[in-house]
């Protein structure tokens, strides 16, 4: 080894690496110099405590921060967060905790593709491509049209947004890039969307592709152009771009080989309308999905993530706005998170007899429970409400107080804590009091629900968090309504240009009336959001 080196030896994903480095060097710094991938929830800004390593030997000085996330039996079992560790020793590090395994995280395709009677692919005449870019997800969908402009999906695929290397939310994406990583963060999703276009095309007679439509949130939309993301991040919150684009694959995928991507020559890319920095061309799409502004009732459409964006259709007009929900219906910020992978606990349900509780647990592909996510922590502390074991202020009874509701037995048991309801009370508190400044003194008829939360939603479920309006008639899932509304517009596109054109202007005229409330011009939105806070 040479001299003044560190011999760091890593454990990840069942391989031992060893290398060398200088001393006094952030520890996610080597891992990058070294190709390792790490997962940093927070990008690195070190709000959340979720990017802990842990030190089998040589484990540095404990800092601020590893006092403020960790307890003290971790930090003597060696575990430091990684955002802020100085690796002044040789030591050997175990990466549990931050490791990149996508392959194990469940994405789930947000319907199944029913047709009566399929095409023949040599029939096929006009092929397309939409794609929904979510902050955590991806999903994309193949459509083809005959001549007899009968349209037929004949796959859709998902994959998981590798950016969250840099965040888990579009605040730390937005930080990451003004740091010197948004040209990383462009070519993160322009691989992502190649390889859902060559899951898609491969092996089907694809000769060549007419269109490439895209949604997603403004942020997203921005990192995949390679546009500066600086004034998404402060105020008064202003993006470089949020009319339609349409451009060539090329220009929006970067060079791109004739030899792999022969079908992509003359491909047009599409990219939807937004309406703000924070209400992005997903919610448009949506919008249009449903045909929100068809509609004759009130209608109030909740993306349900971590920026809350949301529109309510009054009859005449439309209105729009956003509000910082927090990670918190992705799990994030709960003791036992965890992202949708084998063994999450996705539903639960409680009941009480004779004072003592049984609880009845759902996980995804039936493993044994590794964690809680998403869905999961707002079925339980629903449930929690629902048998008066937190009362209407969000507190735990004594007996769980400080020790958390148990989910599961023993000692290392998967807990509800009560800092996790009080992450829930937060988010949907910003979720409740948002629509209620959309609302004023209304009621919407009908309420549709889109997000990731939205493919298995069920408004029972979650009834005793009070997180939408009480006195609606129908709530309902709308699964990727963004996705939908992205393959209304590419089947325009394929159908004529004047089809095309005509759907580019409706969605347009979405973007263009919607009225956008600004919550931080609302003297009540803060007593509105303490109101929320209550169950």
């Amino acid at each position: 080894m040479e001299k003044n080196k560190l011999l760091i030896t890593i454990n990840t994903n069942g391989k031992k690496i060893r290398l060398q480095a200088p001393k006094r060097r952030q520890l996610k710094g080597l891992l990058s110099d070294a190709g390792v991938q790490y997962v940093l929830p927070c990008g690195g800004l070190g709000r959340c405590g979720k990017c802990r390593v842990r030190f089998l030997s040589g484990a540095p000085d404990v800092n601020s921060l590893d006092k403020s996330f960790l307890t003290e039996k971790e930090i003597s079992d060696g575990f430091r967060l990684m955002c802020r560790c100085i690796v002044t020793s040789d030591c050997e590090i175990v990466l549990d905790d931050v490791a990149v395994k996508e392959e194990e995280i469940e994405v789930k395709k947000s319907f199944e593709i029913r047709v009566k009677q399929p095409l023949d692919e040599k029939d096929i005449t006009g092929w397309g491509i939409a794609v929904d870019i979510g902050t955590t997800t991806l999903e994309a969908m193949l459509v083809g049209m005959n001549d007899e402009k009968t349209r037929q999906v004949f796959d859709i695929v998902s994959g998981i947004n590798h950016q969250r290397k840099y965040g888990a939310d579009v605040i730390a994406r937005i930080s990451a890039a003004a740091g010197g990583d948004g040209e990383k963060l462009c070519q993160s999703i322009r691989e992502d969307i190649k390889t859902l276009i060559v899951e898609l095309v491969n092996g089907r007679e694809v000769n060549k592709l007419d269109y490439i439509c895209i949604t997603g949130n403004t942020t997203m939309l921005h990192l995949l152009r390679g546009y500066d993301v600086a004034g998404l991040g402060e105020y008064p919150y202003k993006a470089v771009n949020l009319d339609v684009e349409n451009i060539s694959a090329w220009e929006l995928l970067g060079d791109l080989s004739e030899k792999d991507f022969p079908y992509l020559s003359e491909t047009r890319a599409v990219l939807m309308p937004g309406i703000s920095a924070f209400v992005g061309a997903d919610i448009v799409s949506g919008i249009d999905a449903i045909s929100m502004t068809k509609m004759k009732h009130k209608a109030l459409f909740v993306d349900l993530g971590t920026n809350g964006e949301m529109a309510y259709w009054d009859g005449h007009k439309l209105f729009v706005t956003s509000t910082a929900a927090g990670p918190v219906f992705e799990a994030g910020g709960i003791v036992c998170g965890t992202a949708a992978i084998p063994g999450a606990i996705y539903g639960v349900h409680i009941e009480e007899k004779d004072g003592k509780y049984k609880v009845e647990l759902e996980t995804i592909k039936n493993k044994e429970p590794s964690g809680i996510c998403g869905s999961g922590v707002l079925e339980a502390v629903s449930e929690l409400v629902r048998n008066r074991i937190v009362d209407e202020t969000g507190l735990l009874t004594k007996e769980y107080f400080e020790t958390g509701f148990p989910l599961t037995d023993g000692e290392n048991g998967i807990r509800i804590y009560q800092s996790d309801i009080r992450n829930v009370q937060l988010g949907k508190a910003a979720i409740a009091a948002a629509w209620s400044q959309l609302l004023g003194e209304t009621d919407p008829e009908y309420i549709e629900i889109s997000g990731g939360y939205s493919s298995s939603f069920d408004a029972k479920k979650i009834k005793y968090l009070k997180l939408f309006p009480q006195n609606s008639k129908i709530v309902l899932g709308a699964s990727n309504a963004a996705l939908v509304g992205c393959m209304y517009l590419l089947t325009d596109l394929l159908t004529s240009r004047e089809a095309g054109d005509k759907a580019v202007k409706r969605l347009q005229k979405i973007a263009e009336t919607a009225q956008v409330v600004e919550l931080v011009n609302k003297a009540d939105f803060a007593e509105k959001y303490v109101e929320a806070m209550s169950f």
